[in-house]
């Protein structure tokens, strides 16, 4: 075997299914020769045809999942929230080390300070003693992306 097969080889032995995944999702695999094994249909619960944005996507497991794209608001905006009747401030900022190239900035409460790389990260310790404190478990707090809002003509 030459040295640039054995690399290939070695490489392919290593791919995660995970990693099979996004090949396959990106159409980065060479078109297969012969038969080959279908995709797993996706059942007409989870297909959803009037969002096109929506992706199909594999989770750590190799399972299937939908993902939305976001659209981040730029470094320097402001974030509030209100929930049950207590306002929450954030920022975005800048975050070279995340996936996204963005983290959201708790500015308020007692979360004050922590950095979070997603919006729905912020917005679970920006309510997390209010939750604990009033029993709400995760009561009305499952997207971060519908729970803030940019503050107008406002950037920190």
């Amino acid at each position: 075997m030459k040295k640039d097969e054995l690399k290939l080889a070695e490489a392919a032995a290593s791919l995660t299914p995970e990693d099979y995944g996004y090949l396959e999702d990106h159409g980065m695999l060479p078109a297969a020769e012969g038969p080959s094994i279908p995709d797993t249909p996706v059942s007409k619960a989870q297909e959803k045809p009037d969002t096109p944005a929506a992706v199909q996507v594999r989770n750590r497991k190799g399972r299937r999942r939908r993902t939305l794209p976001h659209q981040w608001p730029e470094a320097g905006t402001l974030l509030v929230a209100d929930y049950h009747g207590v306002h929450y401030e954030a920022g975005v900022i800048p975050a070279p080390r995340c996936k996204s190239g963005m983290a959201v900035k708790v500015l308020t409460g007692p979360a004050a300070g922590k950095v979070c790389r997603s919006p729905t990260g912020a917005m679970l310790e920006a309510t997390a003693q209010q939750r604990a404190e009033q029993g709400l478990g995760k009561k009305g707090v499952a997207n971060g992306w519908a729970f803030w809002r940019p503050k107008e003509d406002a950037h920190a």
